[in-house]
């Protein structure tokens, strides 16, 4: 892992962005997963800023990292609608390269082998922005999860359940989710972490410093051999 400490989150989110943009430039039609919710937010508008300043319709494919189980892309709180108002329709996104989950369909295992069939088609994903959960979750990937496995339907924590509230506009019925596996997400080229705020700091030790265990699974990118983790001095302040 290599650890870049910013003094606060725009910092951080700016580093990162830079960062990113220098990564991908050296690859040609590079496959992108990225994360929804907070984390993300000030890293997706330095995205839209570059891109309203360079050209509007990105050469880059994306790949959904998950999506709430029962939720449709309309919703807002989905993971979808997330990305359809932060990324996709700002910067006009063609369908044909985006690959996301539908949380409501009929066949979800058809949604995972179709995700699967778009990151091998496109020799794998290039590059993985993710932020962490208070449990260590990576994407949908809650603790106890197979770091062998890739795309799968997975039951939900209730510290996941619980701050997914903060994503609807009105109560939701949300206990599963449907999420990229750990395998999938370790086979990255490159993976960013992201990760701000106190209330981060115990989980970011864990991962950083403490065993590799399926108890916390973003431990397992102790072992990724480019991971890049970006914080902001209050998540990194219980580091060692």
């Amino acid at each position: 892992m290599h650890l870049i400490i910013s003094s606060d989150f725009e910092e951080m989110s700016g580093t990162a962005w830079e960062d990113f943009l220098f990564t991908l430039e050296k690859i040609s039609k590079p496959v992108i997963c990225l994360p929804s919710g907070k984390t993300p937010v000030v890293f997706l508008r330095n995205m839209r800023n570059y891109f309203s300043r360079h050209y509007n319709n990105p050469d880059w494919y994306f790949i959904g990292l998950d999506e709430w189980v029962g939720i449709g892309k309309d919703v807002k709180g989905s993971c979808r609608q997330f990305f359809d108002e932060h990324l996709f329709i700002p910067l006009r996104v063609p369908e044909e390269r985006i690959s996301f989950f539908n949380g409501i369909a009929e066949d979800l295992e058809k949604e995972c082998s179709k995700a699967e069939a778009f990151i091998n088609a496109h020799k794998g994903i290039d590059i993985t922005v993710l932020g962490i959960g208070t449990n260590g979750h990576l994407g949908l990937n809650e603790p106890g999860s197979d770091p062998s496995l890739r795309t799968q339907i997975k039951t939900l924590s209730e510290s996941t359940i619980t701050a997914a509230k903060d994503y609807f506009d009105e109560p939701r019925d949300v206990h599963q989710g449907i999420t990229l596996g750990l395998k999938s997400l370790l086979e990255s080229g490159t993976v960013f972490l992201m990760a701000g705020g106190e209330s981060k700091a115990d989980i970011i030790k864990a991962v950083v410093e403490g065993p590799v265990t399926t108890g916390i699974p973003g431990s397992f990118l102790q072992g990724h051999p480019n991971c890049f983790v970006y914080l902001d001095e209050k998540a990194a302040s219980k580091l060692s």
